[in-house]
């Protein structure tokens, strides 16, 4: 893997890396609030480690407001809470463990894109 202490301008995974590569949801086309063009709140600036099933289907929280994070609980659906973000339907193609996105601004719907690494998102307050 590249150090990013020799090239700090990267922070995604390299091509030549042995780490895996990031996971791209296969629902992307199917369910339209994938095509939401504003991100939620930031709910943490690390991301969420955990195992899930091939073939289950998945409700990841965009909004950032869900008790249940890094899935959506309906919070979304407040109307009081005048919230826009949908929560982003996805799945998996292999049974084993992924990184989720807890700042809720990759560009790789709800895989961690390394986005929480920045600057202007470490600086913000949770």
């Amino acid at each position: 893997m590249v150090s990013t202490t020799r090239c700090p301008q990267i922070s995604r995974f390299c091509t030549k890396s042995k780490e895996p590569p990031i996971p791209v949801n296969p629902l992307k086309e199917v369910y339209s609030a994938n095509h939401q063009v504003e991100n939620g709140i930031i709910y943490d600036k690390k991301p969420f480690k955990m195992r899930l099933e091939a073939g289950k289907i998945y409700s990841w929280c965009l909004c950032g407001r869900s008790r249940g994070q890094p899935f959506c609980d309906a919070t979304h659906r407040n109307v009081y809470l005048k919230i826009k973000q949908r929560p982003i339907r996805f799945t998996v193609t292999e049974t084993k463990e992924y990184w989720l996105c807890n700042c809720k601004q990759t560009l790789n719907r709800p895989f961690c894109d390394g986005t929480h690494k920045r600057a202007d998102i470490q600086e913000k307050k949770v």
